[in-house]
């Protein structure tokens, strides 16, 4: 069990040290800190925030107006609103996180202040298969780690943890081309 743990994290820092090489836009190309060119990422797609961090923005915006209209006395100040506004959107925009696929593992990455910080991270050597749309009946249920967005379809990976078989569910435009990075083969569709 020792030295499963023992590749587990070696593939983690494997994977952190290439994602951290590459800008949180990836696309962009790796960053101007990076003195040696990084091995590309196998696949990289971008998720909205969860839905429980909109849902506590729309609470937080429509308290804030409702106080404003119904408690506050005083005459609303456009700029205080306009910079209440603009932090609610920062921290939407922050909340944006990135599904990524290094040549060591997976990972859902945030922008960080100096670098990208990798999250939910799961070895290559450990996943088993994925699988498009409904997760299939004899897999636990499992995480997710995006949220829905127009144009995504659901993919299960299914991996190994410690010995038990886990589940984590994310929302992507392209499955078959997570599928190739992952597995390195296309999905397998269940009927």
């Amino acid at each position: 069990m020792a030295s499963l743990e023992r590749r587990w994290k070696q593939e983690r820092e494997r994977h952190e040290d290439q994602v951290q090489s590459w800008r949180f836009l990836a696309g962009r190309g790796p960053r101007r800190s990076a003195t040696v060119t990084p091995t590309r990422l196998r696949y990289w797609s971008y998720a909205p925030p969860r839905t429980w961090v909109l849902a506590a923005a729309l609470v937080v915006v429509a308290g804030f107006f409702g106080y404003r209209v119904f408690i506050d006395t005083t005459s609303a100040n456009s700029g205080d609103v306009v910079r209440f506004l603009a932090i609610t959107v920062l921290v939407l925009v922050v909340s944006i996180t990135r599904i990524t696929v290094s040549n060591a593992g997976l990972s859902f990455d945030i922008a960080g202040l100096r670098r990208v910080s990798c999250f939910g991270f799961i070895a290559l050597s450990a996943i088993l298969d994925v699988a498009p749309d409904i997760r299939p009946a004899d897999w636990p249920r499992g995480r997710s780690a995006s949220s829905w967005f127009p144009g995504s379809r659901a993919v299960h990976v299914l991996y190994l943890v410690e010995g038990d078989r886990a589940v984590r569910t994310m929302w992507v435009r392209d499955p078959d081309r997570l599928s190739e990075a992952l597995l390195g083969r296309p999905m397998r569709h269940r009927n």
